[in-house]
């Protein structure tokens, strides 16, 4: 080929090779990997590659459960930026994978619960959903696993997947379930899901990334959810075999809290003052059935960050892990989700990628519903309808950011209007009611939020700043969810 100008029939082969190129760019299709190399070598010197965005989502999975994930915090920790006070302000399943879906909070996207009129996948308008912002922007896509609730064999597939492989049956069983397979469906009666999950985002890695284009991929894990087999019932996660004797006298970190079978109760919310003590023999039984599931997890990342490597798209690529809610095993005497205390509110959060400094961590009071506003500045993408979250894209350039000082924080219920408990998050205090019963924590003074201050005098000034924060919030859209309210009062004494 460098002696091209000594041939006229090398000549004609780069004309042709110049042709082929020009041809592949303008493709919307799929191209074969030889086409890709044509295309790069035309690339002006420098020319940056559209970024790709894998997402890796858990179900239920706790902020501390990270710290017996060693592959993960290695290869996304150590290589990118950990988010200290990530979220889900939502925290229950369906809205919160309905954040995720669509950008924005209950009030606007309209899934308020997992079930009823104001829940699961039917209250969701599935035009709504965020792939569709990248495929028309050039991307290929790529959805699998876990859905939102109530996802079942015949619904609409959301049209902005290139490949989309979503649970459908068995959706929390482990072992027994069905995935959409792109419209031809597979049930798998022995195998775990989690390696089935691992094993078809990784190819569809490798497709896209042969194909040449960016794409975005979202795997989306069952574990360390319940297990809820065919038969009915609530079980322990199942584990890999390899990992079944692992975490045997692990201690939960919830014993070490003081809100952990919390002596008395009466002043809390409704929701945790009728509550009897837990058993400490069931608490630790969960959470070593819970980390034992995340082992596979854990592995499923090593390897997707593998099959990025070897495919020679790991530099151009933002790799995030979250879970869609946290969970208490015990604190206030409460097992599970769906409430308003920080176990269930925080969640582990971790972005690696282009422009990111390896070991860095922020601590900005981010969301789920912050991470489709930041996708869409990271890939330039335009979203189609009005989000409500906040790009973190500048902090993860290491820029300074300015961010709201008021979260909105919700939970929904099946009857009625929808909601439940609904109130507001800032630096100090975690503040909610759902119109007659409510709840005022100092988490200044009281970390733990066992002492409820929404009837204390002292905390009148306080209560009354952040009802008008919560009156505020919770009709709000787009950048009025995004506001810096300024100080709130301080206690009268």
């Amino acid at each position: 080929m460098r002696s091209w100008a000594q041939s006229v029939t090398a000549a004609l082969l780069v004309v042709l090779v110049a042709t082929l190129a020009t041809v592949t760019a303008s493709d919307g299709g799929a191209r074969g990997s030889e086409s890709v190399r044509m295309v790069q070598t035309t690339q002006a010197p420098g020319a940056a590659a559209r970024p790709n965005i894998v997402f890796v989502l858990t179900d239920d999975m706790r902020d501390d459960d990270l710290d017996h994930m060693p592959i993960t915090r290695r290869l996304l920790a150590d290589e990118g930026m950990e988010f200290t006070d990530a979220i889900s302000p939502h925290p229950l399943c369906c809205p919160a994978r309905a954040q995720l879906a669509t950008g924005q909070y209950a009030q606007n996207n309209g899934v308020q619960h997992n079930r009823g009129v104001h829940g699961g996948f039917s209250a969701l308008d599935p035009t709504q959903e965020a792939s569709s912002w990248f495929r028309d922007s050039g991307y290929r896509t790529g959805f699998v696993g876990k859905f939102l609730n109530g996802y079942h064999p015949g619904d609409v597939r959301p049209a902005g997947w290139t490949h989309w492989n979503a649970l459908t049956r068995g959706v929390y069983d482990y072992v027994d379930f069905t995935m959409s397979g792109d419209g031809d469906p597979e049930r798998f009666t022995d195998s775990y899901v989690t390696s089935v999950i691992e094993e078809r985002t990784n190819a569809d890695i490798r497709d896209f990334a042969a194909s040449g284009d960016p794409f975005v991929v979202y795997a989306w894990h069952l574990a360390p959810h319940y297990r809820i087999a065919a038969e009915g019932g609530r079980g322990l996660p199942p584990a890999e075999p390899r990992d079944r004797d692992l975490f045997t006298d692990q201690r939960p970190s919830a014993f070490d809290s003081p809100a952990f079978n919390e002596a008395d109760v009466s002043d809390q919310p409704a929701y945790l003052r009728r509550l009897a003590p837990v058993s400490r023999e069931e608490i630790a039984e969960e959470n070593t059935a819970r980390l034992r599931s995340l082992q596979s997890v854990d592995r499923a990342v090593g390897s997707l960050v593998q099959t990025l490597e070897e495919q020679g798209v790991l530099d151009d690529t933002y790799v995030v892990f979250t879970s869609d809610n946290g969970y208490s095993l015990g604190e206030h005497r409460f097992v599970g989700k769906d409430v308003l205390t920080d176990e269930a509110l925080q969640v582990p959060l971790l972005v690696r990628g282009p422009g990111i400094e390896p070991g860095s961590t922020s601590a900005l009071p981010v969301t789920l519903v912050d991470l489709p506003a930041t996708f869409a500045a990271l890939t330039d993408v335009s979203p189609q309808w009005l989000v409500d979250g906040a790009s973190l894209a500048p902090t993860l350039r290491g820029e300074e950011q300015t961010f709201r000082d008021t979260t909105l924080i919700q939970t929904g219920r099946t009857l009625g209007n929808g909601w439940s408990h609904r109130g507001v998050r800032t630096e100090r205090y975690l503040y909610g009611t759902d119109g007659v019963d409510g709840f005022l924590y100092d988490r200044l003074l009281d970390p733990d939020e066992t002492v409820n201050l929404v009837d204390d005098p002292d905390y009148a000034e306080v209560r009354a700043a952040l009802e008008l924060r919560r009156t505020d919030l919770v009709d709000c859209a787009g950048w009025t969810c995004n506001q810096v309210f300024g100080p709130v009062p301080d206690p009268s004494s």
